[in-house]
């Protein structure tokens, strides 16, 4: 895991504390190191939509006990489909940890902590959200092509089956079919599917008219 350069690459930050005057303490703190950073009262009503319009990297969420379930709500919101969180907490209580924990903080700093810590903090966050959604990335296109396969497979049985084909002949024909078509093969294994499904059920409507559902 890299971790990286803020001034070469500034990440953003949005700083969302109880209070406008915490927010903007922990925001001079990070931009000292070079981070480019947004501070937000909690409390602030519009603090959510300008958060997400912001786009940041990084959440650093500075709250107190009483404002736990608020920046629980906050948090979750806020963090959705993108940003890694910090959590900085007057203490370590049990209260606190869960917070972390169901908030998927990726850092949870307990203050006092130096300026240096946090903006140390906020990096290894950085780097390590951009981890996981490389992850969550590869995890999709590994999905995708897991289902593909599943829908080639399918198609070749069709064809295999229509056609008295074996599975290499089916195969080889789903591809030349792609090619002399311009198609994605799992566009032509889709197309044999659906075609099937139509002369399957026209077969049991008129079973004199049968094509091939390559014909289209």
């Amino acid at each position: 895991m890299a971790l990286p350069n803020a001034k070469a690459h500034p990440i953003r930050v949005a700083v969302i504390a109880d209070s406008s005057a915490a927010a903007n303490e922990v925001a001079r703190a990070l931009r000292s190191s070079g981070y480019s950073v947004r501070p937000f009262s909690l409390g602030l009503r519009s603090a959510y939509d300008r958060v997400r319009e912001l786009r940041p990297s990084v959440v650093v969420l500075r709250t107190g006990p009483r404002s736990f379930s608020l920046a629980f709500s906050f948090a979750r919101a806020a963090a959705k489909g993108g940003p890694a969180l910090v959590l900085l907490t007057p203490t370590g209580s049990r209260q606190a940890m869960k917070l972390a924990l169901d908030t998927g903080a990726l850092v949870h700093l307990v203050e006092p902590v130096a300026a240096q810590a946090v903006a140390a903090a906020v990096s290894v966050a950085a780097a390590r959200g951009e981890d996981m959604r490389d992850l969550n990335r590869q995890l999709t296109e590994a999905r995708e092509s897991t289902e593909a396969r599943k829908v080639v497979e399918r198609a070749k049985r069709v064809l295999a089956r229509r056609f008295r084909l074996t599975e290499e002949e089916a195969h080889r024909r789903l591809q030349r079919e792609s090619r002399n078509r311009n198609r994605k093969l799992i566009e032509t294994a889709w197309h044999v599917i659906r075609a099937d499904a139509v002369l399957s059920a026209r077969a049991r409507r008129a079973p004199s008219e049968v094509e091939s559902p390559l014909s289209r």
